[in-house]
């Protein structure tokens, strides 16, 4: 009798283990696939500090996506590139912006990124994030060498742009240790340092042209410091991801020669357990049918259309993105 009642038990025990499993299942399987039309409640977006083009482009996209998403609000948070990638691999950020040149080293483990990072995915290309190296007019600083000595804020600590500068410095073997200092600060306050003589120059990978450097440019006077091309060269040997770019004489309206640099080119990318395909289509939807009103907010974003997204795509693009590229004969 009682081995009777333990056989009976086991089979207790087995199906209610069954049954824990196919539920488990199928909240991880397909009623995760069904629920990929869902949109969080809460958008938070990974954006860039007030001041660079990255936080005016957010929140010109956040009113757009209103009418899409009439039940979430976009939540803007100031980021960088490195910091948004770690948020939307860890799902705080449903959406973010990213460089270039961080997405493969995010996808792959590498460099700031201690495991891969493989549950995001591309939306669209944007524009280039173009390195710009800024002093004062009359500043004695006329190369990256020049910089022995000298105060620098290269942005915030850790971001994208900091990091390439660091890669900069390492191909003409210099550190921070040969610097006069760094201040890691926005580039609106950087921008005011620089004003005020508290710093002697601004680094980072921001959009050509920036409006807190044309603001510098028409009521302080500027100049841009060029890269050689050996550190070009360099730079792009160490990852594929820097990619050679002249920014043009006339992009500042006192800047008249050519300068040359290095870009990484803007991602927008999203959390793939949190937005799914039909919520992505109508984002990247939104994007394209947007085209002209982002051009008012920078000429940077004069080339950006779904060819050009996909021919300069970074990244693996969402099913929802693919989907509509498709639909309008961007791709294959």
């Amino acid at each position: 009798m009682k081995k009777l009642l333990g056989l009976l038990l086991l089979v207790l025990i087995l199906a209610l283990a069954a049954c824990s499993s196919e539920e488990s299942g199928t909240e991880g399987g397909s009623s995760k696939a069904a629920e990929t039309d869902a949109v969080p409640k809460d958008l938070a977006f990974g954006s860039a500090t007030v001041g660079g083009f990255w936080y005016t482009l957010s929140a010109g996209m956040a009113d757009k996506m209103a009418p899409i998403y009439p039940d979430s609000s976009v939540t803007i948070v100031e980021g960088g590139s490195v910091s948004n990638l770690l948020g939307l691999g860890q799902g705080t950020f449903a959406l973010g912006f990213a460089n270039g040149q961080t997405v493969p080293e995010a996808l792959n483990g590498l460099n700031e990124f201690e495991e891969k990072i493989e549950n995001v995915s591309t939306v669209a290309t944007l524009y280039p994030n173009v390195f710009h190296m800024v002093v004062r007019e009359d500043s004695d600083i006329q190369s990256l060498e020049d910089l022995k000595g000298k105060k620098v804020s290269p942005g915030i600590a850790g971001y994208s742009g900091e990091l390439a500068f660091k890669d900069m410095l390492s191909a003409v073997d210099m550190s921070y240790d040969d610097l006069g200092g760094v201040e890691y600060i926005g580039t609106a306050d950087g921008a005011d340092l620089l004003r005020d003589g508290h710093i002697d120059a601004i680094v980072g990978m921001v959009a050509a042209p920036l409006s807190t450097f044309q603001e510098l440019d028409t009521t302080m006077g500027i100049r841009l410091l060029p890269l050689e091309d050996e550190v070009v060269t360099a730079l792009n040997e160490k990852n594929e991801g820097y990619l050679p770019y002249t920014i043009k004489g006339g992009t500042y309206s006192n800047i008249t020669e050519d300068i040359n640099t290095v870009a990484g080119y803007t991602v927008l990318l999203v959390n793939d357990d949190l937005m799914g395909e039909e919520a992505v289509y109508d984002l990247t939807k939104m994007l394209f049918e947007n085209q002209e009103h982002w051009k008012t907010l920078s000429s940077t974003m004069n080339d950006f259309s779904p060819e050009y997204s996909v021919e300069n795509n970074v990244g693996n693009l969402h099913p929802g993105a693919e989907r509509y590229y498709k639909e309008v004969g961007a791709m294959e």
